[in-house]
């Protein structure tokens, strides 16, 4: 993953990255923090919604200029 992400141009992305991004789509697409838990492997869908699901306070400007930016990659 690291020379992909390397050769990508983007050797900050981790896979934290990776689960906070499934986080996101999951929670727009509206699951609840219990299903979007589950899916992620926590017992505890407070740690989920703590950690994972926090990314939607900003608006949405930084989802389509990612989406943007990564456009064509997948």
């Amino acid at each position: 993953m690291r020379e992909s992400r390397d050769d990508l141009g983007y050797p900050e992305l981790s896979t934290h990255s990776f689960r906070k991004t499934v986080a996101t789509i999951l929670d727009r697409a509206g699951l609840s923090a219990t299903e979007i838990a589950d899916y992620l492997g926590h017992e505890d869908p407070s740690l989920t919604m703590g950690t994972y699901m926090n990314t939607l306070r900003g608006g949405t400007k930084p989802a389509m200029v990612l989406q943007e930016q990564l456009k064509g990659l997948f």
